[in-house]
């Protein structure tokens, strides 16, 4: 008489949870020596780091075993025991390990990129798989690493396999039973686990990425793509955060009037007593430009002297900071002058069409808007937003193969890109309309690939390359563009999208947010050094100040130049769920939950190993309750249709 097995014990869930949290185990020890430096050591930390992170494991491995456990409560017994239904045990069993070493070298190469397990990018990277695979393909030798993963499995399946399944829990309802029982369990864990409590607890945000497991990291990152403001953040009543915003408006813009009483809609008076200017506008985001890049910020390598020569000759900003971590959050700050909202950029939200943003004063003047980037814009949905937000896309399809000298899967070269950005240009002033080119680059971007023999290091040798080789194609595009008719009328805009990376001993570590911002316009602006805090939202506002505008807004950014005195000297920065106000060497963190955090920050512009951001109890409440009225009144204003464009008479 055959012998009789739970079912849950059949096919060795054990042996394979012992595989799976050895991987994981390994994993965590290698990155902790990694990421030694950053995290402070102890007996409690090193026994959290584990024992949480075996937690995360048998929860991972209970989740995948439903599918097969389904298999094997309802496929048929004569089947079950049949020679076929043994193959079919071996090619999963071995499938399995190869998805399990699999991730155990994507997690490797991810944390290379983002210092994090895998979170919300992981899952719109998988929408994107073009550009992933091609990135991950022109970045590592992956024919190597397939292999080691297939070599991996073999010997682990060969070392370990033996018959999974000859019996099983004769009786049906008995294995129902079983199968309901961790249903329940696992449905229970996923409503009352806060994984995000229980890492954070380690009071280390390296610690805490480490701790996690990926696998489940990315099915919670999954889960929560979509973050609602009001439930889950610190609010207050809706029309007292409106007139907080207001206030704070006022206070920098004192003689703008504002048109409604329930948003920040407001005709804004030229600064001067002078004529519109209509300047031409080259607004350049250049990807991943960290201000400690520059020697300005403390470099000493000298990887950038074009842009270190440029910060000299224009209006310079000591103390910009990026919104977040990602170039569609930069493109959201920086064309719709907008705080960064918890969950996805607007530029990648549904009904982000016709809203108001850079270029809408402009295109009411004649203006012609372009948006001009040497990828394929349907990433990120980018095309879609600028399309749908008056511009006109330029996009990789718009290149001829003769206008591309070099390429990789991000995109055309940056010298490719700005001969573009010029030959655009050319066609407007030949047709004489103003123009408005924002143009976005890719070369300093993984894999670091860029045209040999134009910079003194060798392409895809890594991150200091890539910015040298932008550094040379903005200097270059800078000297073409001085011959043409057009360049004495054009400001040119230079900003980081974002910083080069964001992780950091702290939930949001402020340093991390620094990035460079010039104008540059030899012959309408003068040198000149911006020392007060400023965020992305902020420069919109201020070229059109420049420009001596007098037009309708919805920006919640301020002129830094026309309301120097008035200035809030106030920053946004944010990472995907979590947004924070820093004001006064003051973060005020707002999280998911309505939990509030407060730190005080130390920035240290030349050195960032001085800078320091210390948990603390004290807080202003005007401040606190500042932070919440930006936040609460943007999130209010996008789902309410009050940040679409105004109506032409």
């Amino acid at each position: 008489m055959k012998k009789t097995v739970d079912n849950f014990k059949q096919f060795s869930w054990v042996r394979i949870f012992i595989i799976f949290a050895f991987l994981s185990s390994l994993l965590r020890t290698f990155f902790l020596f990694r990421e030694r430096a950053n995290i402070d050591f102890s007996f409690s930390l090193i026994f959290q780091v584990y024992g949480l992170g075996l937690f995360f494991d048998l929860f991972v491995i209970a989740c995948v075993s439903l599918i097969p456990l389904l298999y094997y409560t309802f496929v048929p017994s004569k089947f079950f025991y049949s020679k076929t239904h043994q193959a079919v045990n071996k090619i999963f069993y071995f499938t399995l390990l190869c998805v399990l070493i699999f991730s155990f070298f994507a997690e490797i190469i991810f944390w290379d990129e983002f210092q994090t397990r895998f979170n919300f990018i992981a899952v719109d990277y998988l929408i994107y798989t073009t550009e992933v695979i091609g990135n991950i393909v022109e970045s590592y030798p992956m024919g190597k690493l397939l292999g080691s993963i297939f070599l991996i499995a073999s010997t682990i399946f060969l070392l370990t396999y033996k018959k999974v399944v000859t019996v099983r829990q004769r009786i049906f309802s008995l294995r129902c039973k079983k199968l309901v029982i961790l249903f329940a369990i696992l449905i229970a864990a996923f409503s009352t686990v806060d994984s995000a409590k229980l890492t954070n607890s380690l009071h280390n945000k390296y610690a805490s990425e480490i701790t996690g497991n990926g696998i489940y990291q990315l099915f919670h990152a999954y889960r929560n793509n979509q973050i609602d403001y009001d439930s889950l953040y610190e609010t207050r009543e809706t029309k007292t955060a409106i007139e907080e915003l207001r206030k704070s408006i006022t206070r920098q813009e004192p003689r703008s009037k504002f048109l409604n009483q329930d948003d920040i809609s407001r005709l804004i008076p030229k600064p001067r007593n002078d004529v519109e200017k209509k300047y031409n506008v080259m607004f350049v985001a250049i990807e991943s430009l960290s201000a400690d890049f520059l020697q300005a910020f403390g470099n000493k390598e000298n990887i950038t002297p074009n842009l270190d020569d440029l910060s000299k000759k224009g209006l310079f900003f000591d103390n910009l900071y990026a919104t977040g971590t990602r170039t569609v959050r930069g493109m959201e700050a920086l064309t719709l002058s907008i705080p960064p909202t918890p969950g996805n950029s607007i530029v990648r939200r549904p009904n982000n069409e016709n809203l108001f943003n850079i270029s809408s004063p402009l295109n009411e003047r004649g203006y012609q808007s372009k948006f001009i980037y040497g990828g394929f814009g349907y990433f990120d949905n980018m095309n879609y937003f600028f399309k749908n937000n008056g511009f006109e896309v330029v996009d990789r399809d718009k290149f001829s193969k003769e206008e591309i000298a070099f390429a990789n899967v991000w995109g055309v070269s940056d010298e490719d890109l700005f001969e573009k950005a010029i030959e655009e240009a050319d066609k407007s002033y030949a047709a004489s309309k103003p123009f408005f080119s924002f143009v976005m680059t890719t070369s300093n971007h993984r894999p670091f690939t860029y045209p040999d023999g134009k910079i003194d290091i060798k392409s895809k040798s890594g991150r200091n390359g890539a910015v040298k080789y932008t550094d040379y194609a903005i200097g270059k595009f800078i000297e073409n563009s001085r011959g043409k008719p057009w360049f004495d009328n054009t400001i040119f805009i230079l900003v980081a999208d974002h910083c080069a990376g964001s992780a950091g001993n702290t939930d949001l570590p402020m340093w991390r947010y620094h990035i460079p911002a010039i104008f540059y316009a030899p012959k309408i602006i003068k040198p000149q050094n911006i020392t007060a805090f400023v965020s992305q939202i902020d420069l919109a506002p201020t070229l059109f100040g420049i420009m001596n505008l007098s037009y309708k807004s919805k920006f919640f950014g301020a002129d830094v130049l026309t309301n120097k005195s008035n200035l809030d000297n106030r920053v946004f920065v944010s990472t995907y769920t979590d947004v924070g106000y820093f004001k006064n060497e003051k973060l005020y963190l707002l999280k998911p939950k309505k939990e509030k955090r407060f730190f005080d920050v130390k920035i240290a512009k030349s050195d960032r190993d001085k800078s320091s951001e210390v948990e603390s109890n004290k807080y202003e409440n005007s401040d606190l309750e500042a932070a919440i009225s930006y936040y609460q009144s943007a999130s209010h204003f996008f789902k309410n249709k009050k940040m679409d464009n105004f109506k032409t008479d």
